[in-house]
Formats: structure tokens, sequence, C-alpha cells
């Protein structure tokens, strides 16, 4: 079976999937706090958008197969244990306020986005890489999640 982009837009789905269960425990943990709750909404309204985006990109590159490129089976291998080897760290954290909660979402997304900047790295063994698909894909997820940072910083700042 060869691997492709597409498997890497489902990986990121998931991560955002399993992110958006991690914050909604955080609510029902915490179901009288009206501040946690607004916060948490916010963060999975982001995280429904990075969703979409990430939706949009794979349904264009269904529609348009000359643009999918086969992801080399040793890279994909490389690229798949660091996400599983991530995603096993995503607990599910006890928050009872919304400064740490708000510090546990900023790390956390912090921590993707250099999850992302990494896989991209690895898909560089020639100088030629840079101009694949896969490369560009990556390259405007990675755009999406860092305008999504600067949000959320924003909103954290706001938020004292």
């Amino acid at each position: 079976m060869a691997y492709n982009t597409i498997d890497l837009i489902d990986k990121a789905i998931d991560m955002a999937e399993k992110r958006k269960g991690i914050y909604k425990h955080i609510a029902n943990d915490n179901p009288q706090n009206k501040g946690i709750s607004i916060v948490v909404n916010t963060l999975v309204r982001g995280l429904d958008k990075n969703i979409e985006c990430y939706n949009r990109l794979k349904i264009y590159i269904e529609q348009n197969e000359e643009v999918s490129e086969e992801i080399d089976f040793l890279i994909y291998d490389k690229i798949l244990f660091l996400v599983n080897q991530f995603k096993k760290r995503l607990m599910n954290p006890k928050i009872s306020d919304t400064k740490s909660l708000l510090k546990f979402s900023l790390n956390l997304e912090k921590e993707i986005y250099a999850l992302f900047i990494d896989i991209q790295g690895r898909l560089i063994i020639k100088e030629e890489d840079v101009e694949t698909n896969t490369y560009r894909f990556l390259s405007n997820i990675i755009k999406e999640k860092e305008e999504y940072l600067e949000n959320l910083e924003a909103f954290a700042n706001r938020q004292g």
C-alpha cells in the first residue's frame, strides 16, 4: 500500500479530533465553571476551523489526483512513529481554571506546530523535495497552524 498526502492530512484530522476530545473532557470535569466552558467552546471552534481546512485540502487532492504524490514508505513510517508517540502523550489533564486551560492549550498547540514542522523536515531528502506538492500542502497546513497559534496567544493575552 502506497502512502500519500491524504494519509498525512488524515493524521492531522485525527490529532485535532483527539484535542477536541481533551477540551470537551475538561469542560465536562468543570460543569459549573462558565469561564472554562467559554474557553473550551472557543478552542473547539478553532479546531473545527482547522479540520474544515484539512478537509477542503483533502477534497481538492482527491478531485485532482495529479497533485497527489506517494510518500516513501520509510519516511512515512518515521512520521507515523512520531505521530503515534505524540498521541500517546495526549492525556486529559486536571484543570480547574481558565488560566491553566489557556496555558495547557497554548503549550499543546505549540507542540503540534513543532510536530508539523518536524514532519515537513522529514519529507526533505534532496533539495528538489521542497518543490513537491506534499511539501507545499504541508506548508499550507503549517501556515494555518501558525495563524491559529497566533490567534490563540492573542486570546490568552486578552484573558489575562
